[in-house]
């Protein structure tokens, strides 16, 4: 008996000294370091993410830190404005808008890291999900679904965080518009009826945003949307994309769909390479035939036609 309670008087004995321990392993931050992450929003006055996320990626490339910012009171963009505690060591550094609803994240690498959005059906803004035919040369391209607005700023150079209780490490990023809005009309359209639905795609496109170039990366892809009635003679189409690849050497084709199973082509390579509004380019079409079967189309029809041919059956 004596023997148990010299053995239990031990292990009281030893369990303070092994919890000191273990409490200062846990809470041993001598590696870290507070980090004051600044937001100026001079050059994107209209953006209004709903939160920011900021990566820290090693120069060694090691694993990076991801941190998601959330303004606490949903109110003003200068919210964002935080206290972080980063690891010691040098990084490349970006930031951009999260939470959105058609882009995500992919890469493990500053380099390879990029903005992407999913896969998407060709007619899905006409409620179908067959297919449909596609401009010459652009049928292997992925359909992937428009992109959301993307506010942006990667820092030039790297970043160093030292350990230093003395001081507190502060990086300031400039978020900019980094996407793309192309308008597009078309006047002079003839037989638009209101009960025509119309649907468009857009070639061509890339397919991702890379924080490392501060540009448009990844494969060129079709991008669909919807068209609206603007008038009895007018198509209205709005398109939110990350960009045109270079070296801008790539066609780009509008193509129309009908909920009468008819499509029509417009080559606007030209409007979008020679756009000198910035971010925001407006396409500009007129003359536009569609075809419009009295009775509308027929039920079970599958095919497609090309109006502009229409010997040729699709």
């Amino acid at each position: 008996m004596k023997s148990i309670l010299r053995f239990l008087i031990c292990i009281a004995l030893l369990l303070p000294s092994v919890g000191c321990d273990h409490r200062e392993l846990c809470y041993d931050h001598s590696h870290m370091q507070t980090v004051k992450v600044e937001f100026d929003w001079s050059q994107a006055p209209d953006a209004s993410p709903a939160t920011m996320v900021v990566w820290f990626f090693p120069t060694d490339g090691s694993q990076g830190f991801r941190y998601e910012l959330l303004p606490p009171d949903q109110d003003t963009r200068s919210s964002f404005d935080a206290e972080i505690r980063v690891r010691a060591g040098t990084y490349r550094v970006f930031c951009h808008n999260g939470s959105t609803d058609n882009n995500s994240e992919r890469g493990t690498t500053f380099d390879d890291y990029s903005l992407i959005t999913f896969d998407d059906e060709l007619l899905k803004p006409l409620n179908r999900a067959e297919n449909a035919p596609r401009p010459e040369g652009t049928e292997n391209q992925p359909v992937r679904a428009s992109s959301s607005e993307v506010w942006a700023h990667t820092l030039s150079d790297a970043v160093t965080i030292t350990r230093d209780d003395r001081k507190t490490h502060t990086v300031r990023f400039t978020p900019q518009q980094m996407h793309e809005n192309w308008h597009i009309t078309i006047t002079g359209v003839e037989n638009l009826t209101a009960d025509m639905d119309v649907s468009a795609i857009v070639t061509g496109v890339a397919e991702a945003y890379s924080p490392a170039s501060e540009n448009s990366s990844g494969s060129d892809v079709t991008i669909p949307f919807g068209m609206r009635h603007c008038g009895t003679d007018c198509l209205k189409g709005d398109v939110t994309v990350f960009g045109d690849n270079a070296p801008h050497d790539i066609h780009h084709y509008l193509r129309i769909y009908t909920s009468f199973n008819y499509y029509y082509d417009f080559d606007i390579t030209e409007q979008v390479h020679k756009a000198s509004t910035g971010h925001d380019i407006e396409i500009s079409l007129a003359g536009l035939k569609l075809h419009n079967p009295s009775g509308g189309m027929m039920p079970g029809v599958s095919g497609w036609e090309n109006a502009e041919d229409q010997d040729l059956k699709m």
